[in-house]
């Protein structure tokens, strides 16, 4: 059978669920004195290229100057991370935080985002290449 007539066979609305993954942030598990289980899902190509779009610096000439890895961090979170939802407005009040990325840099540390940033590039079809267990010269 080829591949064709196995993805004709394929429910197509299969296809259009994202993954999702439940993540635990240890420290906040500690702080919090229970699990802290963030919940990750795959983003779609329209957001993620807009994320990049809004954390590359264009020189007037059309060269890329700047990318603000960090930035580019925080917007993925805030796109991927759908419980709990940084855009609640308790949240947002209780951490004093004027927009859900304040909240985001708020709440968690860098090496935290960082994390949660992966899981959700992993679920969006973006392999890391260190998993693969292949050693590269």
């Amino acid at each position: 059978m080829s591949l064709v007539d196995k993805l004709l066979q394929l429910d197509a609305g299969k296809l259009a669920e994202k993954p999702i993954k439940e993540v635990e942030l240890k420290r906040l598990s500690k702080v919090l004195g229970t699990k802290a289980i963030f919940k990750c899902q795959a983003i779609d190509g329209q957001a993620y290229a807009d994320i990049q779009r809004r954390s590359i610096g264009i020189s007037k000439r059309g060269d890329i100057c700047d990318i603000d890895i960090y930035e580019m961090q925080v917007m993925t979170v805030l796109e991927g991370v759908v419980e709990p939802s940084f855009k609640d407005k308790k949240l947002l009040e209780h951490f004093n935080a004027l927009t859900p990325k304040d909240l985001i840099k708020k709440m968690l540390l860098p090496g935290e985002i960082a994390e949660l940033h992966n899981v959700v590039n992993e679920l969006s079809g973006y392999e890391r290449d260190d998993e693969e267990g292949e050693i590269k010269n």
